[in-house]
């Protein structure tokens, strides 16, 4: 690693204020679990400065509220992560990694009548879909790392996999997310009719910011969003403008943009999922 081993003072400054606060989770950032952290599925390697791992979305919080204060917001980076199955070196940073999986993996709540399932995002799919098969159900999108994949980074990453063409990406089966902003405001996002959208709007703080900046840029763009965006099930968008309105419901759906935004928008802390009934049969089919 070409990366300095020794961390930054303004780093051991946040930490020293982390530990003081009410955060009541895992901080480390010994060398050793620097560098655990440094790889991911992808062929690159960054040296992160520390490691936390929360243990509540009030844990989030905190971290994100300090972050945001002025003597740090110009030099704390903190980067989410989850499995850290993605190809795209998505989970490494020189910052600080906001490690999701270690202690945020609880299946808070099951409905079965009405099909869906509420998880914390450090929820693995496979632990998941064990959990459900009991009961005739599963979550469709099927990832070849399913062991270690977490639904916090199919949810950021939009996640597809094998059976794509039939259950559509993880963004197709999202009912709710709970996130933290940046300034560690919690934002509820749920598909919303123009109504409720102008409610939405009103909220005080960065949350009601938000939902105005995207409802105008969706609008006053739609034209150019409709040229750029291609017509695919499947495909890398970033930001999927596209589906804020353009969606089955014709609502407007603040998740579509989460979804695949890599993080950078927002700390995932408790997600509410469509189940999908198990198949009957299963073929295979063989081109040569």
């Amino acid at each position: 690693l070409c990366q300095s081993e020794n961390t930054p003072e303004v780093v051991q400054i946040f930490l020293k204020d982390l530990r003081l606060s009410k955060f009541s989770g895992d901080i480390q950032d010994d060398y050793g679990t620097r560098v655990i952290n440094s790889t991911d599925n992808s062929i690159y390697q960054v040296l992160p400065q520390a490691v936390i791992f929360p243990k509540s979305a009030n844990d989030i919080q905190i971290v994100l509220q300090l972050s945001a204060k002025h003597k740090f917001c110009k030099s704390i980076k903190i980067t989410a992560r989850g499995g850290a199955t993605g190809t795209n070196g998505q989970s490494l940073t020189k910052g600080i990694v906001l490690d999701c999986s270690r202690y945020l993996n609880r299946i808070n709540e099951v409905n079965l009548q009405q099909g869906w399932v509420r998880v914390e995002p450090g929820v693995v799919l496979d632990q998941l879909n064990e959990y459900l098969f009991p009961h005739g159900v599963f979550f469709a999108p099927n990832l070849s790392p399913s062991n270690r994949a977490t639904l916090g980074g199919m949810v950021n990453t939009d996640a597809c996999g094998k059976g794509s063409r039939v259950y559509g990406r993880t963004s197709d089966h999202i009912l709710e997310l709970s996130c933290v902003l940046s300034n560690g405001e919690i934002l509820k996002s749920v598909p919303i009719d123009e109504k409720r959208l102008k409610v939405y709007k009103q909220k005080s703080g960065m949350t009601g910011e938000v939902y105005n900046v995207v409802d105008e840029i969706v609008r006053e763009k739609a034209d150019l969003i409709d040229k750029v965006f291609p017509k695919m099930s499947r495909f890398m968008t970033g930001y999927n403008l596209a589906k804020v309105y353009g969606n089955a419901d014709k609502n407007f759906n603040l998740n579509y943009i989460l979804s695949g935004s890599e993080g950078t928008l927002a700390v995932m802390s408790e997600i509410k999922l469509r189940l999908t009934k198990l198949p009957k049969y299963k073929l295979l089919l063989l081109v040569k």
